[in-house]
Formats: structure tokens, sequence, C-alpha cells
């Protein structure tokens, strides 16, 4: 079962993205669950959801990927053998660490027969706001950054330039390696690709080694 994780900080557009990349699978034929994430309140994205025949599954009170880590497993096992999409695309909490995602996905596979495949990580980077989060809350920008895939660059109908060419120079800083692309998800430019990605590609599986490799050489310790 392919996992798809959409990262994002608060305020990015995330939701509104998801939305529509989930509008344009199903318009693709693909079948779809969406696992929603939200700490604290109820959140009104399951119910959006759950209004496009989706399977939702909120998961509330922590994030993913480390204190609920057994109930997002569980989630995505129950997900599987009860409806057995093609993609389940999971939208964090603006905390939430990819990598950690990654690795609490995998618990899944101890719970049911079945093997997680991920979707390259995708994370949106607020062209906006990309300033004000690195003095905010820069080292968990900069971990949902170095743990993507594919970085977009997204509101970027209303950038200027400068904030565009800031955001990549940010996120070339953190993980030269990431793919980077523009997205608008008010008007909808680069959904399409974001599907692409999604539906084409894949992503590594969850490498402990790794992980401590690339905290070693971005601050210099294990």
């Amino acid at each position: 079962m392919k996992v798809s994780q959409i990262a994002g900080f608060l305020g990015s557009g995330k939701t509104t993205a998801v939305m529509k990349i989930v509008d344009e699978l199903i318009r693709r034929g693909y079948k779809l669950a969406i696992v929603v994430n939200d700490v604290g309140e109820i959140s009104v994205d399951s119910k959006y959801i759950e209004g496009h025949g989706l399977e939702a599954r909120e998961i509330s009170g922590g994030c993913i990927c480390c204190q609920i880590a057994g109930t997002f497993a569980e989630t995505l096992a129950m997900i599987h053998d009860s409806f057995d999409p093609d993609i389940v695309i999971v939208e964090p909490s603006g905390v939430a660490i990819p990598w950690g995602l990654k690795r609490a996905a995998e618990y899944s596979e101890e719970k049911t027969n079945m093997i997680i495949e991920h979707a390259p990580v995708i994370t949106l980077v607020d062209a906006l706001r990309i300033e004000m989060m690195m003095k905010a809350v820069r080292r968990l920008v900069e971990t949902q950054i170095r743990e993507a895939d594919v970085c977009f660059i997204n509101k970027v109908d209303t950038a200027s330039a400068e904030n565009i060419e800031t955001a990549k120079k940010f996120i070339n800083s953190i993980n030269p390696g990431a793919e980077i692309a523009m997205m608008s998800s008010e008007n909808g430019d680069g959904i399409d690709y974001a599907c692409d990605v999604i539906a084409g590609r894949v992503s590594g599986r969850y490498d402990e080694s790794l992980e401590k490799e690339m905290l070693k050489q971005q601050y210099g310790r294990n």
C-alpha cells in the first residue's frame, strides 16, 4: 500500500493543496484513503474528506510520528484491511517529522499482511512567510525540508520574485538534493505535477543510520 505524506508548517496552504491533489487523483482513477493528523481540536478536514466519499481516519491528541505512532500504524492496517486503497494520503500536523512518519507507517506491516511503499515526501514551503518561519521555528522547518524529496514553494501567485528566490536559497542550503517545484494551491498551479510525483514515484524506506548521518552533517552531532 502506498503512503503519501504532504508536510508543511501551519499556514503553508497544505490543506487546500491536499484537497486539490485528492480531487485530481480521484479523477485519474485512483482509490484513495486519507489520514488527517490534527493536534488538539477536531478539525474540519475530515468532514470535507468524507464529503468527497473517501475513507477518513482522524488522529487527534498528538503527532503521528511520535506520541501516537502505534495508533497511526493501527489506522493504516485497518484502512488496508477494510478499504484496500491504492494510495493513502497523510496530512500530518504542522509539527510532524517526515522520517518519523515513515517509521511509524512501517510499523503497520507488523499488524497485517501488507508492505508499505512510500511516495516521495512532499513538503510545502510558504513563499510569503519563509523568513518569519526561519526566525520562529527554524529547526522544525529545516527538518521538514531536509527530509523531503520534493519541496513545493507555495503561494507563488502572490509572492514576489524576491520571496521565491529566498525560499529557493533556503531549501538549497538545507537539502541541496531536493527537487524544487512551484505551486499555487489556491489557483491549482503545480497540482497536476504533485499528483505525477505521488502516483509515479517512490521514496526509500526509513533508515535510522541515514537519518543520523543527515543530522550529524547539519548539526554536527548524532
